[in-house]
C-alpha cells in the first residue's frame, strides 16, 4: 500500500528508546476502495531480547501530528539481535482503511531501545497511499522529521459493487411484491 523497501543502504536511523521518544509516519489513502490491513514490516537494528517495540496505526485530527486513538496494534515479531533485518509486525485484529482518510504508523519502544534504519539520501515512499506527514517526538512534543525510515505497509484491497441505498420506488415496489406474496400464502393456508 505505502513504504520504501528495499532499502538502498542502512546509513541512517531514528533511535527509539523509551515511550517518550516517538517516531510517526502519515499516509492518505486515495478515493475509491478501502483496503484491509495485512501487516507492517520495519526495518529494525539492534532489536534483542526484553526490548519491545510498540507499532500502531493512530487516527489524524486533521494537524500536523498523530491523534491518540489506537486503530489498529501489532503483534512483535521475534528479536534477531544485533543485525539489521526487516521485521514483520502482523496485525492482532482486522482492520480497514477507509478511502481517502489519512493515517499515521506510530512506533515507540516500551522497553530497551532499537534503531529504526532508513537509506542515506532519503528514498521517497510509493505505493497507492501518499506520504502526508514525517515526525519525531522527544519528549512533549513533535517535530519535523526529515528522515525517511524503511517500512512497507501490506494491505489487500477490497473490492465489489458498493453498497447503494435504494430508490424510494424500489422500495415500493418490493413491499408491494412482499405483501402480494403473503396474501397468497394466506389463501393457501385457509383451505
Amino acid at each position: 500500500m505505502i513504504g520504501n523497501l528495499p532499502q538502498t543502504n542502512d546509513n541512517n536511523s531514528t533511535t527509539l528508546s523509551g515511550v517518550s521518544v516517538i517516531k510517526a509516519l502519515a499516509f492518505t489513502l486515495p478515493a475509491g476502495n478501502n483496503y484491509s490491513l495485512d501487516n507492517a514490516i520495519l526495518r529494525l537494528g539492534g532489536y534483542e531480547t526484553g526490548e519491545a517495540p510498540l507499532v500502531q496505526i493512530r487516527n489524524d485530527v486533521g494537524g500536523s501530528d498523530p491523534g491518540s486513538t489506537v486503530l489498529a496494534t501489532f503483534t512483535n515479531p521475534t528479536p534477531q539481535g544485533l543485525g539489521v533485518f526487516n521485521y514483520t509486525f502482523t496485525p492482532t485484529g482486522p482492520f480497514t482503511f477507509t478511502a481517502g482518510t489519512k493515517y499515521w504508523l506510530y512506533v515507540t519502544s516500551t522497553s530497551g531501545s532499537f534503531f529504526w534504519r532508513a537509506s542515506n539520501p532519503s528514498t521517497t515512499p510509493t505505493g497507492i497511499a501518499t506520504l502526508s506527514g514525517n515526525r519525531f517526538a522527544n519528549g512533549a512534543s513533535f517535530n519535523n522529521s526529515t528522515t525517511s525510515n524503511s517500512f512497507q505497509i501490506n494491505a489487500t484491497e477490497i473490492t465489489g459493487p458498493v453498497a447503494r441505498t435504494p430508490e424510494p420506488g424500489a422500495i415500493a415496489a418490493l413491499s408491494l411484491f412482499g405483501l402480494g406474496l403473503l396474501g397468497v400464502k394466506g389463501r393457501r393456508n385457509e383451505g
